[in-house]
């Protein structure tokens, strides 16, 4: 059994012995030649022990062979973090030849070494290591006075555990976090180099060894420094600036830098401190290259115990804001002490560094700037919701022990002197009275605009991300599994070209029967009358002979794959008048295409380049967005389901079609055509984002956040992945996950004149996703009150309008256009709003208004069919036809010169209706309306036959219009004819 921090619960004590062995030294060069005795003392906090006096042997070596041991109480989280960061000291020391008079022997360093002891937190039992002796008087000096390359003096150190110091099912949960304190800029005018040499500077921060343990992690001893060489600032360095031990008590010279550790530099926008936007450029890099700082360049390690990592979530989670103590203390002349050490500890201020990056997702490193604010002993209680303060000002002192290897306890009075200073500094603000005047020396942080560097990484996210990979394969079990793909031998076109074939045979048979019968005739001008009598003759021969069956046998095999090939006509009809429309469809393409083969077989056919369908899918998506306008959405159906058939395998097809459901209320079947397209693309970012909309609506909120989260590893660039999942996380209540991805999404954002949330709503709004366009604008409105643009209010509207909530759409767009009066885009959107609600002459006011502006509004093709329309409307049909020729010129369709039909036969043209109409019906022939309308052209101009067919067929598609049909029966009185059922 074991408690938070991992150590089991009992009442033994237990201990684990670090045995540290010295084995031998090379390299070693004394003062006065190669010639060396020395010997070398070991420290851990306290002096361990000395090795034997040793000579230099014959093969440069100098045998010791000393052991020192470490006791370590396990179940103490110091004793663990002090193995983390404290260091094993060896000072090799030379005994110098003693003089004749002297009484003792004299000695001289050689050089001082340092033995990381944290791996064995990492589950290491022993490890074998030559340190190296780092002097400035032996190889170094040495190398650089005669540019000889002489060997670094080495000591072999072999290390040992009587047991684990943490168990591998511990360290599996625990954490080992490292601490980097940069500098601190832009400092107060009365902090110069000049007048600050009696003095130390101390950045301190409290971090949890376990959830009852706190540890005051102090950066060491900072010095002012001037300001660097010119282009020589931090956030570019020239050369490479070495990080410090923050545990350096007793080190000199280069043993106080960590191997293969330096300031690194960086980028002021990936920063993630208090001043790292635009704005803060040009002051930070004055600050950074201009002026004087205090230097740390220190770093200190700490190792987490599960108890620890937890408890450490928890603060941050509650805080967000970690606090760092700043002052200054003067350095201890020795005269005087006692009471006066009261006043060693001045200018106080605190630095609150946000940590709440850590809590995102696969974080394991921050860095940023944070400004230095006067230490106000209320604001920081209320700020760390804590009622007693924990006392880090005096931070942490390196004589302070946790191991039994003793030592003296110089960290108590030290913590003491801290605790004091702080009673000093609570008790002076009461006496003060109000806010800043609680710490009036501190103020000068506030007043130079002071900020400290800092940087704090972790081994491991305390917040696992899942991997990419995991995502996929969660995206891949929602998907639709489907089966590689059967290679079709004939498709559509390899239907037509055989059925091609097949008529040109038969017309070749058929030839060779009239040769046979009628002989081979030069004679072109044969009379009708002939012809037809021989056309008579064959027929009856081809009938009776039994030849004709035997031609149509040949054909229907063709037939039947054109069926399937290129109408996908597979089941049976279910009703009567499905099976006549698609007959008569059938046998206007069968005729069509008949043409085709015999003309190829006559070499008759026109060279030129055959004119494109009118319905590939580009037209068809516009026919669908026309329909939708109109709100025709049985129409618009329609034209998304053709266009889906003519080819199942379009990704974008399927996605076109789930907003489409997702517009008209069909949720499950959105979701359905969601997973289609990610079944053909799995990385299609946008069906990501919308099937993890759909699963949101559907209260699925673990299958939404796993495709929120996929469509960022598949665009980790994209900042609507990471802004809808910063909404996701707003409406679950994940505060520190919204605040993270809002940060990404602000990273790869770059449009000037808008914000992450008024894109992802426009975006949003067209894939009619409208729960999360409210929460964008709501953000928006959160993020920037008081700057509120036309944007915003626009888009405000258009979530209303669609909706259906039109005095508040019409109320956010009239502030719009007080914005902006001169942005078309206001003005269009009212005349949508006016228009919905059936005012149609201010719509027309607001459309007109808007088309008259010099730049162009968007969707113009919307604006003119609805002033179209209302031209219509208001019996103002030279100005209709007008306006539905422009449609006609930018996007011809069926609805467009249905428009130009109507108010051309309203103006008496009724040939140019008729030219229109049937453009109308080229481009569907199931309009309704558009065969009303060629049915009362046609009674105008007498056609009996074709009339009676369109009013026939207008029926048949399903004509509703009532006023269109009393119009068509009264003039059909008129004319007394056009109905074949009376």
């Amino acid at each position: 059994m074991a408690d938070k921090g991992g150590a089991p619960v009992s009442d033994e004590k237990r201990t684990s012995t670090i045995q540290i062995k010295v084995v031998q030294a090379k390299n070693l060069r004394g003062v006065k030649g190669d010639s060396v005795t020395a010997y070398a003392r070991v420290e851990f906090g306290k002096t361990l022990g000395e090795t034997n006096k040793a000579e230099i042997g014959p093969d440069g070596i100098t045998k010791f062979n000393f052991n020192a041991s470490i006791e370590v109480n396990l179940d103490d989280p110091s004793a663990i973090d002090e193995i983390c960061h404290r260091l094993v000291l060896f000072n090799v020391i030379e005994v110098l030849p003693k003089e004749k008079k002297a009484r003792e022997e004299k000695t001289a360093p050689i050089g001082q070494g340092v033995l990381d002891l944290s791996s064995l937190l990492r589950g290491e039992n022993g490890f074998s290591q030559w340190v190296i002796i780092h002097s400035g008087t032996t190889a170094e000096t040495v190398a650089a006075n005669t540019g000889q390359n002489i060997s670094q003096p080495e000591l072999q150190v072999e290390v040992s555990v009587t047991n684990p110091l943490v168990s591998a099912e511990v360290y599996s949960v625990s954490n080992h976090m490292t601490i980097r304190v940069d500098s601190v800029y832009s400092l107060p005018d009365t902090w110069q180099p000049s007048n600050n040499a009696t003095h130390n500077y101390n950045a301190v921060m409290t971090v949890p060894l376990s959830d009852t343990v706190d540890v005051s992690v102090n950066a060491g001893a900072g010095a002012i420094r001037p300001a660097p060489e010119k282009n020589m600032d931090i956030s570019s360095p020239q050369k490479v600036i070495p990080r410090r031990y923050a545990s350096s008590n007793g080190l000199t010279g280069a043993v106080v830098q960590i191997p293969n550790s330096s300031v690194e530099s960086y980028v002021y926008e990936e920063e993630d401190g208090d001043i790292k936007t635009k704005e803060h450029h040009s002051f930070r890099k004055e600050a950074e290259t201009d002026k004087a700082r205090v230097t740390w360049n220190s770093e200190r390690n700490v190792f987490l115990l599960p108890s620890a990592t937890d408890t450490l979530q928890e603060r941050i989670a509650k805080c967000r804001a970690w606090p760092m103590e700043i002052f200054r203390s003067s350095l201890s002349s020795g005269a005087k002490k006692g009471k006066d050490d009261d006043t060693a500890t001045s200018c106080h201020g605190i630095a609150w560094i946000n940590l709440a990056p850590l809590l995102y997702p696969g974080v394991t490193r921050i860095k940023g700037a944070a400004l230095v604010h006067p230490y106000i002993e209320s604001e920081v209680l209320e700020r760390t919701k804590k009622t007693t303060r924990s006392g880090t000002v005096s931070g942490e002192d390196s004589g302070q022990q946790r191991v039994s290897s003793g030592g003296s306890r110089r960290g108590v009075s030290s913590a003491k002197k801290g605790a004091k200073d702080s009673k000093k500094a609570a008790k002076e603000p009461a006496e003060g009275g109000e806010g800043e005047q609680k710490n009036q020396e501190a103020q000068i942080y506030t007043e130079a605009r002071s900020y400290v560097v800092v940087e704090i990484v972790l081994e491991k996210p305390l917040v696992s991300k899942r991997p990419p990979e995991e995502l996929a394969a969660k995206v891949a079990e929602y998907i639709p599994k489907r089966s590689s793909l059967t290679k079709h031998h004939c498709g559509a076109d390899e239907a037509v070209s055989e059925y091609h074939k097949q008529i040109g045979d038969v017309a070749n048979l058929v030839l060779n029967e009239y040769r046979q019968k009628f002989g081979v005739s030069n004679e072109s001008a044969d009379s009708d009358e002939l012809s037809d009598e021989r056309k008579r003759a064959l027929i009856y021969d081809l009938n009776s002979s039994g030849k004709y069956f035997a031609f149509k046998e040949r054909l229907k095999q063709s037939v039947v794959k054109v069926v399937r090939e290129k109408f996908f006509k597979t089941s049976a009809f279910q009703k009567e008048e499905e099976l006549h429309q698609f007959l008569s469809e059938l046998y206007v393409f069968l005729i069509e295409q008949m043409h085709k083969g015999v003309s190829h077989v006559f070499s008759l056919q026109n060279n030129a380049a055959p004119l494109p369908s009118p319905l590939d899918e580009e037209s068809l998506i516009h026919f669908a967005k026309e329909a939708e306008l109109n709100q025709n959405f049985e129409l618009a159906a329609r034209y998304y389901q053709e266009r889906l058939a003519m080819d199942q395998n379009s990704s974008a097809s399927w996605f076109d079609y789930g907003c489409f459901s997702l517009l008209v209320g069909n949720v499950s079947k959105a979701g359905e055509c969601f997973r289609e397209c990610l079944g053909l693309d799995q990385h299609h970012i946008l069906a990501l984002l919308m099937y993890g909309v759909v699963c949101m609506m559907e209260e699925r909120y673990d299958v939404a956040e796993t495709f929120f989260e996929d469509s960022t590893c598949v665009q980790p660039d994209n900042y609507l992945a990471w802004t809808i999942l910063g909404l996701f996380y707003d409406t679950r209540d994940n505060d520190i996950g919204a605040e993270m991805a809002f940060l990404e999404a602000n990273k790869h954002f770059h449009k000037e004149d808008s914000s992450i949330f008024l894109s992802s709503a426009a975006t949003l709004l067209d894939l009619h996703a409208y729960s999360l366009v409210e929460s964008a604008l709501s953000h928006e409105l959160l993020s920037s009150p008081k700057t509120l643009n036309q944007e915003y209010y626009i888009l405000l509207a258009k979530l209303h309008m669609a909706k259906g909530e039109l005095t508040e759409a019409e109320g956010y767009v009239k502030q719009a256009t007080v914005l902006n009066h001169t942005n078309p885009a206001g003005w269009a959107l009212l005349g949508h709003i006016l228009y919905l609600g059936g005012e149609s002459k201010g719509a027309r006011d607001n459309y007109e208004r808007t088309l008259s502006y010099e730049a162009p509004a968007p969707d113009t093709h919307s604006i003119r069919l609805r002033l179209a329309s209302i031209y219509l409307q208001l019996q103002q049909y030279s100005a209709a036809k007008k306006m539905f020729l422009l449609a006609c010129r930018d996007s011809a369709s069926c609805i467009t010169w249905l428009g130009v039909g109507i108010s051309c036969y309203r103006l008496g043209e009724l040939s140019e209706a008729e030219q229109a109409l049937s453009e109308a019906n080229i481009l569907n022939n199931t309009d309704p309306e558009v065969w009303g309308y060629l049915s009362l052209v046609c009674l105008k101009t007498s056609r009996k036959l074709e009339a009676e067919q369109s009013y026939k067929y207008a029926l048949r598609v399903g004509l509703k219009d009532a006023d269109l049909l009393g119009e068509i029966k009264s003039t059909q009185k008129e004319v007394g004819f056009g109905d074949a059922g009376f």
